[in-house]
């Protein structure tokens, strides 16, 4: 019995002896080693990105970390600038808070040439005003250039975005917070106490004229391009410091003494942003847009090809961006550019040698005009419409007198919905509008940051009928036909 015991005892230290040799043994010890080694690596990766506060932005729109727009302009920063931070002690927004300090970090480690400081109100409460005459309120920011002491407020409800919204239990409006523009505006202050650039935008008044919307405003500010209104019918002249004049639908037709004021505004070098649709009774409106050439044709443009219109409408354009001018060749690479109810440019007289035309936007060949009657506009192309390419928006210069115009055949072209998507290029268009003529940089608008999930559609009819079939009818019938084949396969088994 004991030698036995023995030899079992043997036997069975063979066995796990013969196990640390079998392939399946070594098979393990080797996925056991790789793994060891994957954790070790893992661990002096994770130690050197934390070391070196490496940091990548994986969120969709990028919104945790800064354009590339921003880095260009923080690249190229020459002189210091200190970013003051106005709060009160012991008072805070908790959703607020995280956005001000992630997008403060993020500007001092881009750029060395950028100080940030926090200044209590409650202690310091006269500390703005040798920075601004404004009323200070708390979460706002002066940007100062320390080597030419100029500065810029930038007040919080600048930088958060809202809307008024009705409760409907107790039918009050409250103002609710959507959205945060904090990026935007502190690279408009960067640009303005480093530069001093700034543009005056006058807009016409009194003849019932399309105003722009709080984003267009907005917009406005962070190009560093000042909004002012100017009250024609009470007006001799249009006033010196203004380098575009913006005319936006008017529903009113200008008195002769009114045109006056803007042919004399032409005629000495001045520049136009004007919006205009086919209305009735309109002479002096036309002979300001007759100056330069253009004349807007009585019809609505339908789009005939589907990709160059909303799905919901053919009225609803995406129209072609020209490359051939400045203002939209950078507008290229954005994906739309809505303008819905357009009518059509055209150039009667083609002699006028002193005036340079060139399309800014157009449509389709496919395109047909058609006129509205009582209200009704028959969509489907008959015998005898009018067919494209039609220009729907287009730059003039006069050589003459160098006066400039950008005129676009629509009313709704800076509706604040189109401007606040980063995927449209009506922004670009506006503010690249109003730069070019007044001969400034042009800045590109940046994103906001928005606290609502829904978004607008933003896909051509052809892109939604492409979709629609993709996940009606081939995927269905791909997962139909893997069905059948596995279903065969296993029977003939």
């Amino acid at each position: 019995m004991e030698k036995k015991n023995g030899k079992g005892c043997r036997s069975f230290f063979k066995k796990i002896g013969a196990s640390f040799q079998s392939k399946g043994f070594r098979s393990g010890a080797y996925a056991t080693v790789i793994s060891i080694l994957v954790i070790v690596a893992v661990i002096i990766v994770n130690l050197i990105v934390s070391a070196l506060d490496i940091r990548k932005d994986l969120t969709v729109d990028g919104n945790k970390s800064l354009t590339g727009e921003t880095e260009e302009l923080l690249s190229g920063l020459e002189d210091d600038l200190t970013f003051y931070f106005l709060m009160k002690e012991g008072q805070s927004l908790s959703w607020l808070d995280p956005s001000f300090e992630m997008y403060i970090d993020l500007y001092q480690k881009e750029s060395k040439k950028i100080n940030f400081e926090t200044v209590d109100l409650l202690l310091n409460p006269k500390f703005a005003e040798q920075y601004t005459d404004e009323t200070v309120i708390q979460y706002s920011i002066i940007v100062v250039n320390e080597n030419t002491k100029k500065s810029k407020y930038i007040s919080s409800e600048d930088m958060v975005l809202t809307k008024m919204t009705m409760d409907t239990s107790t039918f009050q409006y409250k103002t609710e917070v959507t959205g945060l523009d904090i990026e935007g505006q502190i690279n408009a202050a960067i640009r303005y106490v480093t530069s001093g650039q700034q543009t005056n935008l006058y807009a016409v008044t009194g003849h019932g004229e399309l105003e722009l919307g709080t984003e267009g405003m907005n917009l406005l500010r962070k190009a560093n391009i000042e909004y002012n209104t100017f009250e024609i019918m009470t007006a001799d002249s249009v006033p010196e410091d203004c380098d575009v004049l913006y005319i936006a639908v008017p529903s009113t037709d200008y008195t002769e003494a009114e045109l006056k004021v803007l042919e004399s505004y032409a005629d000495r070098g001045g520049d136009f942003l004007i919006c205009a649709v086919y209305q009735e009774g309109m002479d002096n409106f036309n002979r300001l847009l007759a100056k330069y050439g253009v004349e807007v044709e009585n019809g609505i443009v339908v789009e005939g090809d589907s990709k160059r219109h909303h799905p919901d409408s053919a009225l609803a354009l995406f129209p072609i961006v020209g490359t051939s001018h400045e203002i939209t060749a950078g507008l290229t690479g954005s994906s739309y550019l809505p303008m819905p109810n357009s009518y059509v440019l055209t150039q009667p007289d083609q002699d006028n040698k002193n005036l340079t035309i060139t399309t800014l936007l157009s449509t389709s060949e496919k395109a047909f005009l058609k006129s509205v009657q009582n209200g009704q506009i028959v969509m489907t192309k008959e015998e005898g419409d009018p067919e494209g390419p039609f220009d729907i928006g287009v730059y003039v210069k006069n050589t003459d007198t160098d006066s400039e115009a950008v005129i676009l055949s629509n009313g709704f072209v800076f509706y604040d919905n189109y401007l606040m998507i980063d995927s449209y290029a009506n922004a670009g268009l506006l503010t690249g509008s109003i730069n070019y003529m007044s001969e400034v940089e042009s800045v590109s608008a940046i994103r906001t940051i928005s606290f609502e999930s829904e978004e607008m559609l933003a896909i051509t009819a052809s892109e939604a009928n492409a979709i629609a079939v993709m996940f009606v009818i081939v995927i269905p019938v791909l997962l139909m036909v893997a069905g059948i084949v596995t279903m065969v396969r296993r029977r003939n088994r």
